[in-house]
Protein backbone atom coordinates (compact mmCIF):
# COMPACT_ATOMS: atom_id res chain seq x y z
CA UNK A 1 0.00 0.00 0.00
CA UNK A 2 1.24 3.60 -0.70
CA UNK A 3 0.74 5.82 2.07
CA UNK A 4 0.68 9.38 1.68
CA UNK A 5 2.70 11.79 3.19
CA UNK A 6 2.56 15.48 4.11
CA UNK A 7 4.11 17.64 1.58
CA UNK A 8 6.87 20.20 1.77
CA UNK A 9 4.29 22.94 2.13
CA UNK A 10 2.71 21.92 5.05
CA UNK A 11 -0.70 21.07 3.44
CA UNK A 12 -2.19 17.21 4.16
CA UNK A 13 -0.91 16.03 0.84
CA UNK A 14 -4.78 14.44 0.00
CA UNK A 15 -7.51 16.39 -0.17
CA UNK A 16 -11.08 15.65 -1.79
CA UNK A 17 -14.72 16.34 -1.84
CA UNK A 18 -18.05 15.13 -1.18
CA UNK A 19 -20.85 16.20 -1.29
CA UNK A 20 -24.64 15.54 -0.79
CA UNK A 21 -28.03 16.59 -1.57
CA UNK A 22 -30.43 17.73 1.05
CA UNK A 23 -34.44 17.61 1.82
CA UNK A 24 -37.03 20.57 1.83
CA UNK A 25 -39.27 21.46 4.92
CA UNK A 26 -41.36 23.59 6.21
CA UNK A 27 -43.67 25.34 8.69
CA UNK A 28 -47.15 24.56 10.56
CA UNK A 29 -50.29 26.31 10.58
CA UNK A 30 -53.80 26.20 11.73
CA UNK A 31 -56.01 23.90 10.18
CA UNK A 32 -59.49 24.70 9.83
CA UNK A 33 -62.81 23.06 8.77
CA UNK A 34 -64.45 23.24 5.16
CA UNK A 35 -65.43 20.06 2.71
CA UNK A 36 -64.81 19.30 -0.64
CA UNK A 37 -67.46 18.00 -3.22
CA UNK A 38 -67.58 15.58 -6.07
CA UNK A 39 -69.84 16.93 -9.25
CA UNK A 40 -69.38 14.24 -12.48
CA UNK A 41 -66.70 11.96 -10.75
CA UNK A 42 -64.22 14.93 -10.33
CA UNK A 43 -63.35 15.88 -6.72
CA UNK A 44 -63.70 19.95 -6.63
CA UNK A 45 -61.21 20.44 -3.20
CA UNK A 46 -63.32 24.10 -2.72
CA UNK A 47 -61.69 27.30 -1.41
CA UNK A 48 -58.96 27.36 0.64
CA UNK A 49 -58.64 30.72 2.58
CA UNK A 50 -54.91 31.98 4.10
CA UNK A 51 -55.26 34.57 6.92
CA UNK A 52 -52.76 36.66 9.19
CA UNK A 53 -50.71 39.89 9.80
CA UNK A 54 -47.88 41.45 7.70
CA UNK A 55 -45.22 43.48 9.81
CA UNK A 56 -42.12 44.49 9.92
CA UNK A 57 -40.39 46.58 12.48
CA UNK A 58 -44.15 47.93 12.22
CA UNK A 59 -47.54 47.07 10.47
CA UNK A 60 -46.54 46.85 6.39
CA UNK A 61 -49.98 48.43 4.62
CA UNK A 62 -50.46 48.01 1.18
CA UNK A 63 -47.91 45.14 0.26
CA UNK A 64 -48.92 42.38 -2.07
CA UNK A 65 -49.14 38.76 -0.26
CA UNK A 66 -48.48 36.12 -3.09
CA UNK A 67 -49.54 32.22 -2.10
CA UNK A 68 -47.47 28.92 -3.81
CA UNK A 69 -49.83 25.83 -2.77
CA UNK A 70 -49.11 22.20 -3.31
CA UNK A 71 -52.05 23.16 -5.73
CA UNK A 72 -53.44 26.53 -6.71
CA UNK A 73 -51.76 29.84 -6.25
CA UNK A 74 -53.17 33.74 -5.01
CA UNK A 75 -52.69 37.11 -4.18
CA UNK A 76 -53.78 39.65 -1.97
CA UNK A 77 -53.38 43.04 -0.66
CA UNK A 78 -52.18 43.55 3.64
CA UNK A 79 -54.78 45.89 4.80
CA UNK A 80 -54.36 49.43 7.02
CA UNK A 81 -53.60 47.13 10.00
CA UNK A 82 -51.58 44.77 8.38
CA UNK A 83 -54.22 42.22 7.74
CA UNK A 84 -54.72 39.88 4.90
CA UNK A 85 -56.99 37.51 3.21
CA UNK A 86 -56.49 35.14 -0.06
CA UNK A 87 -58.78 32.33 -1.10
CA UNK A 88 -57.10 29.64 -3.28
CA UNK A 89 -59.72 28.02 -6.10
CA UNK A 90 -59.33 24.21 -5.02
CA UNK A 91 -56.28 25.11 -3.40
CA UNK A 92 -54.05 22.42 -1.08
CA UNK A 93 -52.23 22.54 1.90
CA UNK A 94 -49.55 23.05 1.98
CA UNK A 95 -48.38 26.86 0.86
CA UNK A 96 -45.51 29.18 1.25
CA UNK A 97 -46.06 33.18 1.19
CA UNK A 98 -44.19 36.45 0.19
CA UNK A 99 -45.10 39.57 1.30
CA UNK A 100 -43.03 41.63 -1.08
CA UNK A 101 -41.11 44.86 -0.44
CA UNK A 102 -41.83 45.58 3.77
CA UNK A 103 -39.24 47.81 5.30
CA UNK A 104 -37.26 44.70 5.93
CA UNK A 105 -37.50 43.37 2.44
CA UNK A 106 -39.84 40.69 1.23
CA UNK A 107 -40.91 38.11 3.80
CA UNK A 108 -41.78 34.79 3.91
CA UNK A 109 -43.92 32.30 5.60
CA UNK A 110 -45.50 28.51 5.43
CA UNK A 111 -48.94 27.07 6.26
CA UNK A 112 -49.47 23.31 7.00
CA UNK A 113 -52.42 21.30 7.58
CA UNK A 114 -55.11 19.50 6.17
CA UNK A 115 -57.99 21.62 6.55
CA UNK A 116 -59.80 24.46 4.16
CA UNK A 117 -58.26 27.28 6.56
CA UNK A 118 -54.79 28.00 8.04
CA UNK A 119 -53.05 31.29 9.29
CA UNK A 120 -49.68 32.25 8.07
CA UNK A 121 -48.35 35.64 9.89
CA UNK A 122 -45.32 37.50 7.35
CA UNK A 123 -42.75 38.67 9.39
CA UNK A 124 -38.94 39.10 10.63
CA UNK A 125 -39.43 36.16 12.96
CA UNK A 126 -41.32 33.81 10.27
CA UNK A 127 -38.18 34.70 7.78
CA UNK A 128 -35.83 33.25 10.44
CA UNK A 129 -38.07 30.03 10.94
CA UNK A 130 -38.47 29.77 6.83
CA UNK A 131 -35.14 29.51 6.22
CA UNK A 132 -34.47 27.09 9.40
CA UNK A 133 -36.73 24.64 7.72
CA UNK A 134 -35.65 25.06 4.06
CA UNK A 135 -32.01 25.35 5.10
CA UNK A 136 -31.32 27.54 2.33
CA UNK A 137 -32.76 31.21 1.35
CA UNK A 138 -36.46 31.60 1.96
CA UNK A 139 -36.38 33.56 -1.72
CA UNK A 140 -35.32 30.14 -3.03
CA UNK A 141 -37.47 28.02 -1.46
CA UNK A 142 -40.86 30.19 -2.54
CA UNK A 143 -39.15 30.22 -6.40
CA UNK A 144 -39.03 26.43 -6.17
CA UNK A 145 -41.88 25.68 -4.02
CA UNK A 146 -44.62 23.05 -5.24
CA UNK A 147 -46.31 19.76 -4.85
CA UNK A 148 -43.42 17.70 -4.52
CA UNK A 149 -41.34 19.46 -2.17
CA UNK A 150 -44.74 20.33 -0.12
CA UNK A 151 -45.14 16.76 0.24
CA UNK A 152 -41.83 16.79 2.63
CA UNK A 153 -43.81 19.77 4.51
CA UNK A 154 -44.69 18.44 7.84
CA UNK A 155 -45.75 20.24 11.28
CA UNK A 156 -43.09 17.96 13.35
CA UNK A 157 -40.29 19.54 11.19
CA UNK A 158 -41.86 22.76 11.60
CA UNK A 159 -41.63 22.66 15.67
CA UNK A 160 -38.26 21.88 15.36
CA UNK A 161 -37.24 24.81 13.13
CA UNK A 162 -39.32 26.61 15.35
CA UNK A 163 -36.81 25.55 18.61
CA UNK A 164 -33.64 26.30 16.50
CA UNK A 165 -34.64 30.21 16.08
CA UNK A 166 -36.05 30.45 19.62
CA UNK A 167 -32.53 29.05 21.26
CA UNK A 168 -30.53 31.25 18.46
CA UNK A 169 -32.20 34.69 19.58
CA UNK A 170 -32.30 33.81 22.60
CA UNK A 171 -28.52 33.12 22.59
CA UNK A 172 -28.20 37.28 21.30
CA UNK A 173 -30.69 38.47 24.34
CA UNK A 174 -33.90 38.37 22.30
CA UNK A 175 -36.79 36.73 24.11
CA UNK A 176 -39.04 35.00 21.53
CA UNK A 177 -40.63 32.08 23.80
CA UNK A 178 -43.52 33.87 24.97
CA UNK A 179 -44.95 34.81 21.61
CA UNK A 180 -45.81 31.07 20.95
CA UNK A 181 -45.61 30.12 17.49
CA UNK A 182 -44.83 33.68 15.10
CA UNK A 183 -46.68 32.08 11.91
CA UNK A 184 -50.06 31.68 14.41
CA UNK A 185 -49.81 33.31 17.25
CA UNK A 186 -52.11 36.59 17.81
CA UNK A 187 -50.48 39.45 16.36
CA UNK A 188 -51.08 43.25 16.56
CA UNK A 189 -47.73 45.26 15.47
CA UNK A 190 -46.87 48.79 16.11
CA UNK A 191 -47.95 51.66 13.85
CA UNK A 192 -51.97 50.23 14.32
CA UNK A 193 -55.20 52.06 15.88
CA UNK A 194 -54.34 49.57 18.27
CA UNK A 195 -51.80 48.93 21.77
CA UNK A 196 -49.26 46.39 20.24
CA UNK A 197 -49.30 43.08 21.94
CA UNK A 198 -46.13 41.19 22.97
CA UNK A 199 -45.75 39.88 19.43
CA UNK A 200 -45.51 43.04 18.10
CA UNK A 201 -43.55 44.73 20.28
CA UNK A 202 -41.01 41.92 19.96
CA UNK A 203 -40.93 42.93 16.69
CA UNK A 204 -40.36 46.57 17.45
CA UNK A 205 -37.22 45.93 19.48
CA UNK A 206 -35.77 43.00 17.14
CA UNK A 207 -33.60 45.82 15.17
CA UNK A 208 -32.56 47.27 17.99
CA UNK A 209 -31.79 43.83 19.57
CA UNK A 210 -29.71 42.56 16.66
CA UNK A 211 -27.85 45.75 16.34
CA UNK A 212 -26.47 45.46 19.78
CA UNK A 213 -25.91 41.84 19.17
CA UNK A 214 -23.52 43.17 16.35
CA UNK A 215 -25.66 41.49 13.58
CA UNK A 216 -28.53 42.57 10.82
CA UNK A 217 -31.94 40.35 9.86
CA UNK A 218 -30.64 39.84 6.40
CA UNK A 219 -27.28 38.51 7.94
CA UNK A 220 -29.02 36.44 10.55
CA UNK A 221 -31.48 34.85 8.07
CA UNK A 222 -28.18 33.74 6.39
CA UNK A 223 -26.53 32.08 8.65
CA UNK A 224 -29.93 30.41 10.84
CA UNK A 225 -29.94 29.16 6.55
CA UNK A 226 -26.82 27.54 6.92
CA UNK A 227 -26.72 26.48 10.57
CA UNK A 228 -29.97 24.69 9.67
CA UNK A 229 -29.77 20.92 10.45
CA UNK A 230 -32.45 20.45 7.52
CA UNK A 231 -31.01 18.57 4.40
CA UNK A 232 -32.61 19.37 1.06
CA UNK A 233 -32.60 17.94 -2.93
CA UNK A 234 -31.18 20.32 -5.06
CA UNK A 235 -34.08 21.59 -7.72
CA UNK A 236 -32.98 19.44 -10.26
CA UNK A 237 -33.13 16.58 -8.71
CA UNK A 238 -36.98 16.68 -7.41
CA UNK A 239 -38.33 16.64 -11.05
CA UNK A 240 -36.90 12.48 -11.39
CA UNK A 241 -38.28 9.38 -10.34
CA UNK A 242 -37.85 8.53 -6.85
CA UNK A 243 -37.95 4.99 -5.35
CA UNK A 244 -40.78 3.77 -3.71
CA UNK A 245 -39.78 3.29 -0.16
CA UNK A 246 -37.44 7.07 -0.42
CA UNK A 247 -38.00 10.11 -1.54
CA UNK A 248 -34.56 11.14 -1.23
CA UNK A 249 -33.43 8.21 -3.59
CA UNK A 250 -34.04 9.78 -7.04
CA UNK A 251 -32.80 8.66 -10.52
CA UNK A 252 -29.99 10.20 -12.47
CA UNK A 253 -26.39 10.39 -12.37
CA UNK A 254 -24.38 9.16 -8.86
CA UNK A 255 -20.47 9.50 -8.12
CA UNK A 256 -19.65 6.29 -6.14
CA UNK A 257 -16.42 6.30 -4.09
CA UNK A 258 -14.86 3.18 -1.99
CA UNK A 259 -12.86 4.06 0.59
CA UNK A 260 -9.92 1.38 0.92
CA UNK A 261 -6.28 1.50 0.81
CA UNK A 262 -5.78 0.87 -3.03
CA UNK A 263 -4.06 3.01 -5.90
CA UNK A 264 -6.46 5.09 -7.39
CA UNK A 265 -8.31 3.84 -10.37
CA UNK A 266 -9.81 5.12 -13.61
CA UNK A 267 -13.62 6.11 -13.42
CA UNK A 268 -15.60 2.74 -14.59
CA UNK A 269 -13.25 0.58 -12.34
CA UNK A 270 -15.12 -0.40 -9.14
CA UNK A 271 -11.52 -0.33 -7.38
CA UNK A 272 -11.78 3.13 -6.20
CA UNK A 273 -14.11 5.52 -8.10
CA UNK A 274 -16.91 4.90 -10.46
CA UNK A 275 -19.87 6.71 -12.07
CA UNK A 276 -23.08 4.52 -11.47
CA UNK A 277 -26.18 5.65 -13.40
CA UNK A 278 -29.25 4.76 -10.76
CA UNK A 279 -33.26 3.60 -11.72
CA UNK A 280 -34.50 4.43 -8.52
CA UNK A 281 -37.94 2.98 -9.27
CA UNK A 282 -36.43 -0.57 -9.74
CA UNK A 283 -33.42 0.15 -7.40
CA UNK A 284 -30.49 -1.04 -10.52
CA UNK A 285 -27.25 0.43 -10.60
CA UNK A 286 -25.37 0.54 -14.02
CA UNK A 287 -22.22 1.09 -13.82
CA UNK A 288 -19.87 2.57 -16.90
CA UNK A 289 -18.07 -0.53 -17.06
CA UNK A 290 -21.22 -2.17 -18.28
CA UNK A 291 -22.17 -4.02 -15.34
CA UNK A 292 -25.74 -3.83 -13.21
CA UNK A 293 -26.89 -4.90 -9.45
CA UNK A 294 -30.18 -4.01 -8.43
CA UNK A 295 -31.06 -3.73 -4.54
CA UNK A 296 -34.32 -4.49 -2.78
CA UNK A 297 -35.95 -2.14 0.16
CA UNK A 298 -34.96 -2.80 3.60
CA UNK A 299 -36.86 -0.77 5.54
CA UNK A 300 -37.52 3.14 4.83
CA UNK A 301 -34.73 4.72 2.98
CA UNK A 302 -32.36 1.52 3.54
CA UNK A 303 -31.61 -1.66 1.35
CA UNK A 304 -30.02 -4.72 0.81
CA UNK A 305 -28.39 -6.46 -2.17
CA UNK A 306 -25.46 -7.20 -3.48
CA UNK A 307 -21.82 -5.30 -5.18
CA UNK A 308 -21.35 -7.18 -8.01
CA UNK A 309 -17.73 -7.13 -6.30
CA UNK A 310 -17.97 -10.85 -5.88
CA UNK A 311 -21.01 -11.41 -5.05
CA UNK A 312 -20.50 -10.52 -1.71
CA UNK A 313 -23.45 -8.83 0.43
CA UNK A 314 -24.63 -5.11 0.81
CA UNK A 315 -26.25 -3.07 2.88
CA UNK A 316 -26.96 0.77 1.94
CA UNK A 317 -28.95 3.47 3.62
CA UNK A 318 -29.40 7.12 2.47
CA UNK A 319 -29.41 10.15 4.44
CA UNK A 320 -32.41 12.88 4.27
CA UNK A 321 -29.72 13.97 2.06
CA UNK A 322 -29.74 11.44 -0.64
CA UNK A 323 -26.34 10.77 0.35
CA UNK A 324 -25.84 7.06 0.20
CA UNK A 325 -23.88 5.00 2.72
CA UNK A 326 -22.95 1.39 1.50
CA UNK A 327 -20.98 -1.62 3.28
CA UNK A 328 -19.88 -4.89 1.55
CA UNK A 329 -17.31 -7.16 1.91
CA UNK A 330 -14.68 -6.77 -0.77
CA UNK A 331 -11.62 -9.25 -1.30
CA UNK A 332 -12.79 -10.57 2.06
CA UNK A 333 -12.60 -6.61 3.89
CA UNK A 334 -15.57 -4.80 5.52
CA UNK A 335 -15.69 -1.36 3.27
CA UNK A 336 -17.50 1.25 3.32
CA UNK A 337 -18.51 3.34 0.27
CA UNK A 338 -19.91 6.96 -0.47
CA UNK A 339 -22.70 7.53 -3.15
CA UNK A 340 -24.02 10.91 -4.14
CA UNK A 341 -25.72 12.50 -7.18
CA UNK A 342 -23.44 13.78 -9.58
CA UNK A 343 -23.01 17.82 -10.89
CA UNK A 344 -20.64 20.10 -12.75
CA UNK A 345 -19.45 22.44 -10.95
CA UNK A 346 -17.06 24.80 -11.16
CA UNK A 347 -16.82 27.72 -8.61
CA UNK A 348 -16.50 26.44 -4.88
CA UNK A 349 -14.97 29.42 -3.77
CA UNK A 350 -15.28 29.53 0.34
CA UNK A 351 -13.45 28.59 3.57
CA UNK A 352 -14.19 24.84 4.34
CA UNK A 353 -13.69 22.48 7.23
CA UNK A 354 -12.40 19.03 6.34
CA UNK A 355 -12.19 15.93 8.61
CA UNK A 356 -9.71 13.63 6.76
CA UNK A 357 -7.78 10.15 7.43
CA UNK A 358 -4.23 11.45 6.72
CA UNK A 359 -0.53 9.55 6.70
CA UNK A 360 2.43 11.94 8.24
CA UNK A 361 5.71 9.88 9.16
CA UNK A 362 4.34 6.58 9.06
CA UNK A 363 1.46 7.01 11.13
CA UNK A 364 -1.94 7.30 9.84
CA UNK A 365 -4.65 9.48 12.24
CA UNK A 366 -7.87 11.58 11.72
CA UNK A 367 -7.07 15.56 11.32
CA UNK A 368 -9.44 18.24 11.27
CA UNK A 369 -8.31 21.13 8.59
CA UNK A 370 -9.15 24.78 8.01
CA UNK A 371 -8.47 26.20 4.22
CA UNK A 372 -9.69 28.48 2.04
CA UNK A 373 -10.25 28.49 -1.40
CA UNK A 374 -10.75 31.18 -3.81
CA UNK A 375 -12.47 31.71 -7.05
CA UNK A 376 -9.82 30.22 -9.27
CA UNK A 377 -9.41 26.85 -7.16
CA UNK A 378 -6.03 28.02 -5.37
CA UNK A 379 -6.15 26.91 -1.32
CA UNK A 380 -5.12 30.81 -0.44
CA UNK A 381 -4.94 29.54 3.41
CA UNK A 382 -4.65 26.55 5.72
CA UNK A 383 -4.63 25.48 8.69
CA UNK A 384 -4.13 22.77 11.33
CA UNK A 385 -1.35 19.70 10.90
CA UNK A 386 -1.45 16.36 11.84
CA UNK A 387 -1.38 15.89 14.74
CA UNK A 388 -3.92 19.02 15.94
CA UNK A 389 -7.31 17.63 15.56
CA UNK A 390 -7.85 18.49 19.32
CA UNK A 391 -6.01 21.91 18.89
CA UNK A 392 -8.02 25.19 20.05
CA UNK A 393 -5.50 27.18 17.52
CA UNK A 394 -4.00 25.56 14.66
CA UNK A 395 -0.66 26.08 12.98
CA UNK A 396 -0.89 27.29 9.53
CA UNK A 397 0.14 25.83 6.35
CA UNK A 398 2.90 27.31 4.49
CA UNK A 399 3.41 27.68 0.71
CA UNK A 400 3.53 26.99 -2.11
CA UNK A 401 -0.16 25.63 -1.69
CA UNK A 402 -1.86 23.64 -4.25
CA UNK A 403 -4.74 24.69 -6.82
CA UNK A 404 -7.46 22.26 -8.33
CA UNK A 405 -8.34 21.96 -11.74
CA UNK A 406 -11.46 20.51 -13.15
CA UNK A 407 -10.91 16.69 -14.54
CA UNK A 408 -12.12 16.00 -17.71
CA UNK A 409 -13.73 12.43 -16.57
CA UNK A 410 -15.60 14.42 -13.83
CA UNK A 411 -14.74 16.06 -10.26
CA UNK A 412 -11.64 17.86 -9.95
CA UNK A 413 -7.80 17.01 -10.04
CA UNK A 414 -5.71 19.17 -6.97
CA UNK A 415 -2.61 19.45 -8.04
CA UNK A 416 0.59 19.96 -5.93
CA UNK A 417 2.11 23.55 -6.95
CA UNK A 418 5.53 22.63 -5.46
CA UNK A 419 7.95 20.96 -8.02
CA UNK A 420 10.01 19.42 -5.37
CA UNK A 421 7.06 17.72 -4.10
CA UNK A 422 4.97 16.85 -6.59
CA UNK A 423 1.44 14.89 -6.39
CA UNK A 424 -2.01 14.89 -7.28
CA UNK A 425 -5.40 13.57 -6.01
CA UNK A 426 -9.46 13.57 -7.03
CA UNK A 427 -11.84 15.79 -5.40
CA UNK A 428 -15.92 15.80 -5.92
CA UNK A 429 -18.16 18.23 -5.01
CA UNK A 430 -22.04 18.50 -4.63
CA UNK A 431 -24.14 22.00 -4.27
CA UNK A 432 -26.99 20.97 -1.80
CA UNK A 433 -30.79 22.18 -2.06
CA UNK A 434 -29.36 24.40 0.64
CA UNK A 435 -26.98 26.25 -1.64
CA UNK A 436 -23.83 24.62 0.64
CA UNK A 437 -21.02 22.76 -0.95
CA UNK A 438 -19.74 19.20 0.35
CA UNK A 439 -16.47 18.03 -1.05
CA UNK A 440 -15.16 14.17 -0.56
CA UNK A 441 -11.44 13.77 -1.35
CA UNK A 442 -9.56 10.93 -2.23
CA UNK A 443 -6.13 10.26 -2.76
CA UNK A 444 -3.56 7.32 -3.99
CA UNK A 445 -2.99 5.18 -0.84
CA UNK A 446 -6.60 5.28 0.52
CA UNK A 447 -6.43 8.75 2.42
CA UNK A 448 -9.48 10.80 2.01
CA UNK A 449 -11.51 13.68 3.57
CA UNK A 450 -15.13 15.25 4.16
CA UNK A 451 -15.34 19.14 4.11
CA UNK A 452 -18.28 21.41 4.48
CA UNK A 453 -17.99 25.38 4.69
CA UNK A 454 -16.98 26.72 8.20
CA UNK A 455 -20.14 27.49 9.91
CA UNK A 456 -20.49 28.25 13.47
CA UNK A 457 -22.45 24.96 15.12
CA UNK A 458 -25.91 26.33 16.46
CA UNK A 459 -27.66 24.26 19.36
CA UNK A 460 -30.34 21.65 18.49
CA UNK A 461 -34.05 22.19 20.03
CA UNK A 462 -35.43 19.59 22.30
CA UNK A 463 -36.60 16.52 21.06
CA UNK A 464 -35.18 13.27 19.89
CA UNK A 465 -33.83 11.65 16.17
CA UNK A 466 -32.71 8.77 14.78
CA UNK A 467 -29.96 7.48 13.11
CA UNK A 468 -28.02 4.85 11.58
CA UNK A 469 -23.94 4.58 11.54
CA UNK A 470 -20.87 2.82 10.83
CA UNK A 471 -17.31 2.65 11.42
CA UNK A 472 -13.42 2.19 10.33
CA UNK A 473 -10.40 1.65 11.41
CA UNK A 474 -7.44 3.63 10.12
CA UNK A 475 -6.56 1.08 7.36
CA UNK A 476 -10.15 1.53 6.22
CA UNK A 477 -11.27 -1.69 7.43
CA UNK A 478 -15.25 -1.47 8.32
CA UNK A 479 -15.97 -3.02 11.82
CA UNK A 480 -19.13 -4.44 10.26
CA UNK A 481 -20.89 -5.51 7.46
CA UNK A 482 -24.41 -3.92 8.86
CA UNK A 483 -25.12 -0.68 10.23
CA UNK A 484 -26.12 0.41 13.46
CA UNK A 485 -28.64 2.52 14.74
CA UNK A 486 -28.62 4.81 17.73
CA UNK A 487 -31.71 7.38 19.02
CA UNK A 488 -31.10 10.39 20.45
CA UNK A 489 -33.25 12.90 22.65
CA UNK A 490 -31.74 16.13 23.29
CA UNK A 491 -32.53 17.11 27.06
CA UNK A 492 -31.30 20.54 27.75
CA UNK A 493 -29.29 23.34 26.02
CA UNK A 494 -27.00 25.67 27.72
CA UNK A 495 -26.35 28.83 25.28
CA UNK A 496 -23.86 30.34 28.18
CA UNK A 497 -21.39 27.72 27.51
CA UNK A 498 -22.85 26.82 24.07
CA UNK A 499 -23.58 22.62 24.95
CA UNK A 500 -26.21 20.53 25.15
CA UNK A 501 -27.25 17.34 27.10
CA UNK A 502 -28.34 14.36 25.22
CA UNK A 503 -29.25 10.98 25.91
CA UNK A 504 -28.15 8.34 23.24
CA UNK A 505 -29.69 4.46 23.10
CA UNK A 506 -29.13 1.75 20.93
CA UNK A 507 -32.85 0.72 20.29
CA UNK A 508 -31.50 -2.99 18.98
CA UNK A 509 -30.87 -3.74 22.48
CA UNK A 510 -32.84 -6.01 24.47
CA UNK A 511 -31.21 -3.92 27.75
CA UNK A 512 -32.06 -0.62 28.21
CA UNK A 513 -28.36 1.25 27.20
CA UNK A 514 -29.51 4.92 27.75
CA UNK A 515 -26.91 7.23 29.02
CA UNK A 516 -26.32 10.50 28.99
CA UNK A 517 -23.72 12.60 26.79
CA UNK A 518 -22.70 16.71 27.56
CA UNK A 519 -21.82 17.82 23.64
CA UNK A 520 -19.95 20.75 23.36
CA UNK A 521 -19.86 23.03 20.17
CA UNK A 522 -17.69 25.16 18.25
CA UNK A 523 -14.99 23.23 19.75
CA UNK A 524 -11.54 22.77 19.24
CA UNK A 525 -12.68 25.51 16.68
CA UNK A 526 -15.73 27.23 15.11
CA UNK A 527 -18.05 24.61 13.76
CA UNK A 528 -17.04 21.45 14.79
CA UNK A 529 -17.96 20.14 17.95
CA UNK A 530 -16.72 17.77 20.74
CA UNK A 531 -17.55 14.99 23.50
CA UNK A 532 -14.79 14.47 26.14
CA UNK A 533 -14.26 10.90 27.32
CA UNK A 534 -16.04 9.93 30.46
CA UNK A 535 -19.07 7.97 31.92
CA UNK A 536 -22.53 7.77 32.43
CA UNK A 537 -25.20 5.67 34.38
CA UNK A 538 -28.06 3.55 32.56
CA UNK A 539 -31.34 3.22 34.03
CA UNK A 540 -30.39 0.28 35.46
CA UNK A 541 -27.25 1.74 37.49
CA UNK A 542 -24.81 0.01 34.68
CA UNK A 543 -21.84 2.64 33.65
CA UNK A 544 -21.49 3.37 30.41
CA UNK A 545 -18.02 4.61 29.05
CA UNK A 546 -17.45 6.68 26.47
CA UNK A 547 -14.07 7.93 24.34
CA UNK A 548 -13.62 11.29 23.53
CA UNK A 549 -14.22 12.41 19.48
CA UNK A 550 -14.40 15.18 17.29
CA UNK A 551 -17.46 15.60 14.62
CA UNK A 552 -17.92 17.84 11.64
CA UNK A 553 -21.68 17.88 10.34
CA UNK A 554 -21.74 17.99 6.53
CA UNK A 555 -24.09 20.93 6.02
CA UNK A 556 -27.28 20.05 4.00
CA UNK A 557 -26.62 16.76 3.47
CA UNK A 558 -28.02 14.22 6.53
CA UNK A 559 -24.62 13.33 6.72
CA UNK A 560 -21.98 13.49 9.59
CA UNK A 561 -18.44 12.26 10.09
CA UNK A 562 -16.27 11.39 13.71
CA UNK A 563 -12.77 10.85 14.62
CA UNK A 564 -12.64 9.00 17.72
CA UNK A 565 -9.06 9.73 19.27
CA UNK A 566 -6.59 7.21 20.02
CA UNK A 567 -5.84 6.40 23.62
CA UNK A 568 -3.63 4.37 25.05
CA UNK A 569 -5.88 1.39 24.69
CA UNK A 570 -7.74 2.17 22.18
CA UNK A 571 -6.63 2.79 18.67
CA UNK A 572 -8.04 5.24 16.23
CA UNK A 573 -11.82 5.25 14.82
CA UNK A 574 -13.73 7.21 12.06
CA UNK A 575 -17.60 6.81 11.71
CA UNK A 576 -19.92 7.81 9.47
CA UNK A 577 -23.57 8.91 11.08
CA UNK A 578 -26.48 9.05 8.55
CA UNK A 579 -29.51 10.80 10.02
CA UNK A 580 -32.77 8.55 9.32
Amino acid sequence: MKTMQTNRAGLPATMKTLATAAALVALAGCGGGGSDSTTGGTTTLGPLTLSGVVAARAVATGNSVDVKCASGTGTATSNADGSYTVTVTDGQLPCVLRAKGTTDGDLYSVATGTGRTATANLTPLTQLVVASMAGGAPATFYDNFGADMGALVTPARAEAALGTVQTDLTARGINTAGIGNPITAPLVPVGTSQTANPYGEVLAGLEAGLTTGGTTLAQLVTAVAKASPTVRLPAELLSQPQASNCSAVRSGALRFVWIAPAELKADGDFGTVSRITLDAQTMTFSNANGSTTSVTANGTCRYKGSTGLNGGPAEVVVSQGGVMLVSSTISGVKRLGIGFPEQSLADLAGEYNMMQVESSQGVVAGNGVTFRLNVSGAIESGSCQPGEVLARTCTPFAGPLPKLSVNTAGGFTMTSTDPADPWTDRWFAYRTGSGDVMLMWIGQGGTFGFASPKVARTLPSLGTSRSWGASMDMASAASATTFGETTYRTKSVDAATDSYVRTIRNPLLATDDSHDQTIQHNWPRTGWTHLAAGSSPTPSGTLVSFREWVNLRLLGTGLSVTYSVPTATQSPVFSFTVTQ
